[in-house]
């Protein structure tokens, strides 16, 4: 994760690739940012390990000074569930529930298809989900909840959002994901270690493989946090926003404060399910 040197010159390179690749940006990283170039096997990478040698550190920024149960949300629906407080619609919870739509209703959703098993809600419209959320209590779909199965269609995305617009009745399997707060330092790094993707109209980066790096040491040091694939970088430096805007957060600085969203294992959720 690094800095964004120059806006103008940049941001027509991620529309680039974006366009190229209309289901989310492929991003092989050194720091979250630099050079937009093409692979041999069609997809977009980032390469700025020859940039971020020059970029000037202003201001290194320091680690987040939280209470223990602001850093590790977690933890706290862990003790919750310990004490037999844990419900249907808890963050790291996985949830059924039943959408009937009018034959004439749009479906009302924007959703975020990069991982290719799940659609993950980046938005609720006007339509059937909103109708459904009006009366649905915690239940109701949240941005970030993870749709794994519709109708008993798991797995893939292409097939399930098939289902959504065919059919007026989606039986839905729903992860509600937990949060936590990573921080790590890139100092002289020239490598975090992350491969990320993102979708054009997302609000979130995700992680697609944890290698060696700062973040890798981050897991070492506190596995209870431990950053993940399909894990999805939802604010970094205390900014919340478009994928670009998650990016342009890194510019300078050196300590990265990232709320890390996570969901639990796609075939124990559906297993518990059925």
């Amino acid at each position: 994760l690094g800095s964004l040197v120059a806006q103008a010159f940049y941001a027509p390179l991620f529309a680039a690739c974006a366009a190229s690749d209309p289901r989310g940006l492929s991003l092989c990283l050194a720091m979250l940012a630099a050079c937009c170039c093409a692979k041999a096997d069609g997809g977009d990478a980032i390469d700025d390990s020859s940039i971020v040698k020059s970029i000037p550190k202003r201001d290194p920024g320091a680690m987040l000074d939280v209470p223990a149960a602001a850093r590790d949300p977690a933890a706290a629906q862990r003790q919750r569930k310990r004490e037999g407080g844990e419900s249907l619609g808890d963050p790291g919870t996985t949830f059924s529930v039943t959408v009937t739509r009018g034959a004439d209703d749009p479906i009302g959703l924007d959703i975020d298809l990069i991982d290719n098993v799940s659609a993950v809600v980046v938005g609720v419209k006007a339509g059937a989900v909103r109708k459904w959320n009006e009366r649905s209590g915690v239940l109701a779909l949240q941005v970030h909840d993870r749709i794994i199965e519709v109708n008993r269609v798991t797995m893939d995305t292409s097939a399930m959002i098939a289902k959504l617009k065919a059919e007026t009745t989606w039986n839905l399997v729903v992860q509600r994901p937990s949060e936590f707060l990573v921080s790590v330092s890139r100092a002289d790094a020239p490598s975090l270690g992350m491969d990320l993707r993102y979708a054009p109209n997302g609000n979130t980066l995700m992680i697609t493989q944890v290698g060696d790096g700062p973040v890798q040491d981050w897991n070492r040091a506190n596995p209870d946090r431990a950053v993940c694939k399909h894990d999805r970088i939802v604010e970094l430096n205390r900014v919340r926003g478009t994928p670009l805007e998650l990016l342009r957060a890194s510019e300078d600085a050196e300590v990265l404060n990232m709320t890390i969203i996570h969901y639990g294992p796609l075939d124990a959720s559906l297993a518990a399910q059925h």
